[in-house]
């Protein structure tokens, strides 16, 4: 199963934050083992609240070369990859259900799109067969990759801000490039904004309903611990908090969110069964 994280514009909606925090709560709670990786030119920032900022500067450029996607496209070349091929380019993360594929630390581009281009699809398509779910962290805007991995995504998380002149920017001028089963994720939410949830899914009622949308909510320690490297140890401490706890709203959303986009989620090479697991 491939779940494409996704929106129209850059930095606004905390793309890459939201689908980490969807992929670790999605590992704890249903058990799938899951992997993270990302398609953009050089590292974003989805490597470092994973393993923590000291494992993606310039010293750990050689690191990183010889695993995630650069070592899988020249494996794929040479012939058929594997699962322990597979795990010997991943890191091992300390969740159980979760494990992180670095992307391209290439710094041609002309290399970078072509690799991309012709080996990306194939190289997600052998993850799936080891994996349960593959998280991808796609470009922002119309790239010609983030439309390809949209396409073949059984599920794309579309995701947005509060913002409705953004939303509409979406509706307007975007949305043609996503076709099939999509999700709409609403990410640094403020329940005390004039446009919450209920009443986003009241304006745009045609499009956006409580089974096809979800919130991550904007939260302090969250973000601090994505940037001590710790968000797995954060999440997973947290898990269980009570509701007196300052993070269980944050957690109750993040849960709710992975539960509704596993429920709309139809895997398109299973014939519409779930057959992971």
């Amino acid at each position: 199963m491939k779940i494409a994280f996704w929106s129209h514009v850059h930095g606004q909606s905390g793309t890459t934050s939201n689908m980490l925090a969807i992929a670790v709560i999605t590992g704890f709670l249903h058990k799938k083992s899951c992997i993270v990786t990302q398609t953009q030119f050089k590292l974003n920032n989805l490597e470092a609240p994973l393993v923590g900022s000291n494992a993606t500067n310039k010293e750990s450029t050689d690191y990183f070369r010889n695993v995630g996607l650069d070592a899988l496209f020249r494996l794929f070349k040479v012939g058929y990859i594997d699962r322990e091929l597979i795990e010997n380019c991943s890191i091992t993360l300390n969740h159980r259900y979760l494990s992180l594929l670095p992307g391209s630390m290439s710094n041609n581009m002309e290399y970078f799109n072509q690799s991309m281009k012709f080996g990306l699809s194939k190289v997600i398509e052998s993850l799936e067969l080891y994996k349960d779910i593959v998280f991808l962290d796609t470009n922002a805007g119309d790239h010609e990759l983030s439309i390809k991995m949209m396409e073949e995504a059984d599920i794309t998380i579309i995701n947005l801000n509060q913002n409705l002149t953004m939303i509409q920017k979406y509706f307007s001028d975007y949305e043609k490039y996503v076709q099939g089963n999509v999700f709409y994720l609403f990410g640094n939410y403020d329940r005390n904004s004039k446009y919450n949830i209920k009443n986003i899914r009241r304006i745009y009622r045609n499009k956006i309903n409580p089974n096809n949308s979800a919130v991550v909510p904007y939260n302090t320690n969250y973000l601090d611990a994505q940037s001590d490297g710790k968000l797995i140890d954060f999440i997973q401490n947290n898990l269980n908090c009570e509701k007196t706890d300052p993070n269980f709203y944050f957690i109750k959303n993040i849960k709710d969110a992975s539960n509704k986009i596993l429920n709309n989620t139809i895997p398109k090479r299973q014939g519409g069964e779930d057959q992971t697991g």
